[in-house]
């Protein structure tokens, strides 16, 4: 698809309409195009489309699209990363008629909302992030900037980051403590104690939720670590049953360790969430049909549907690798009648650039078993104090904070990090 733009201030506008429609890089800035917009006009096929402001141009080219191509979003034209929130100032009706939402998604969003008002939540508390970058491998979907491998000076790493947990000046209660990566739980079993005992140390949380990914770096020594230092909850996520498209990423599969780690979370009592993604390539939709068969039989409490975006740094965008659009669409579907049939409920939406089908990542819940953490970061609606490389920092004042992005400069830099960080807390 050619655009020729007249006014480059409108780029990311546009984009972002014919990304709902286009991979991007079937998208194509150029001196002239199939639709051609003007400053205060938009031309396709030889008609002329006037429009007065950003919202008329963006609903005007989504119109022409949908015409040219037959394709209907089910969110419409909302490009959004967190749609729930318009709910805080529209009404469903005036949401789906301004953004031509289905009645599927709008349902979808009033859900969340409803499952999000059974709890409190109060702007003055904090909540903690602890970034673990490190991962026995990359995935071939993944483009964070993990660490890759065992060469890397993890206990370096360690000793730097409970050095910043002593001396961030946040108060010992708080909200939740959310320990995430990476692969927190690839590290090895006595950095593994030393940054549990330093979290209890220095904390106390309502909340303690500790990513362990990846079964094949968990062993029941570190799930009775968790369990005696006061986790509340775990996620461990296969991403997909099926043997051959996870190992087709890169990824190690070993379903019947993963079982172990299961049944052993489950006897510990922890609140289990498992995420899994749409749009794998290979990964039909009869294929994910596997998924929701073994899901019926576990029942974890939570569970997460990542709709797959493709995102620069990852193998998948270097190689042109993309999941079938047609596919995901009625993967989205199922996913739907799975979690109606077995009780869970939505609570919890946001969505990304190059999402494929224009979907979402969704996480439902079930028997009162929603991770507040998640809620809190997506609707910002409490502080969040990031720890560790690469981690962020948002306050409810507005203000913004990111550590060092790269392992040498964060610990080079940790007495400046905090520093500044420790006056971001006491100007909120």
């Amino acid at each position: 698809m050619k655009i020729y733009l007249e006014n480059e201030n409108k780029r990311k506008s546009v984009y972002d309409i014919l990304n709902i429609f286009y991979d991007d890089s079937e998208i194509i800035f150029a001196n002239e195009g199939d639709i051609l917009i003007l400053e205060n006009k938009v031309i396709f096929n030889k008609k002329n489309y006037d429009y007065k402001d950003n919202y008329q141009l963006k609903s005007t080219l989504y119109n022409i699209l949908v015409k040219k191509t037959s394709y209907k979003s089910p969110w419409g034209m909302l490009t959004g990363s967190k749609p729930s929130k318009l709910l805080q100032k529209q009404s469903p009706d005036q949401i789906k008629e301004k953004y031509f939402l289905s009645d599927e998604k709008l349902n979808l969003l009033v859900d969340i909302k409803n499952e999000q008002d059974k709890l409190r939540f109060n702007k003055d508390d904090f909540n903690l992030y602890i970034n673990i970058p490190f991962c026995p491998s990359r995935c071939d979907y993944c483009s964070y900037p993990t660490l890759i491998g065992p060469d890397h000076d993890r206990s370096t790493y360690i000793d730097t980051l409970c050095h910043e947990i002593d001396m961030i000046d946040l108060p010992k209660d708080l909200d939740s403590i959310y320990v995430g990566g990476g692969t927190p739980s690839d590290l090895s079993l006595y950095d593994f104690e030393k940054l549990l005992d330093k979290i209890n140390e220095r904390f106390f949380s309502f909340e303690y939720i500790f990513e362990a990914g990846r079964e094949d770096t968990l062993d029941e020594k570190k799930l009775k670590l968790l369990s005696n230092y006061g986790v509340t909850g775990i996620s461990l996520n296969p991403q997909t049953f099926n043997k051959e498209i996870i190992k087709s990423v890169g990824r190690a599969y070993d379903y019947n360790h993963f079982l172990k780690m299961y049944e052993k979370a489950r006897e510990l009592g922890f609140i289990i969430n498992m995420d899994f993604i749409v749009g794998l390539v290979g990964e039909s939709a009869k294929n994910f049909e596997k998924n929701f068969e073994i899901l019926e039989k576990l029942q974890p409490d939570n569970i997460t549907f990542h709709a797959l975006a493709t995102k620069s740094g990852s193998k998948y965008r270097e190689n042109n690798k993309k999941g079938s659009i047609e596919d995901a669409l009625i993967i989205s579907k199922s996913i739907k009648d799975f979690t109606e049939k077995n009780y869970y409920k939505a609570y919890y939406l946001y969505r990304q650039k190059n999402i494929i089908s224009n979907l979402e990542n969704v996480g439902y819940q079930k028997n009162n078993t929603a991770q507040r953490y998640n809620i809190i970061i997506n609707e910002e609606l409490e502080n969040v104090i990031g720890l560790g490389m690469n981690a962020n920092t948002k306050l409810m004042n507005g203000k913004k904070y990111r550590n060092a992005r790269n392992l040498r400069d964060y610990t080079e830099n940790i007495e400046n990090i905090i520093k500044d960080k420790n006056m971001m807390i006491k100007s909120n």
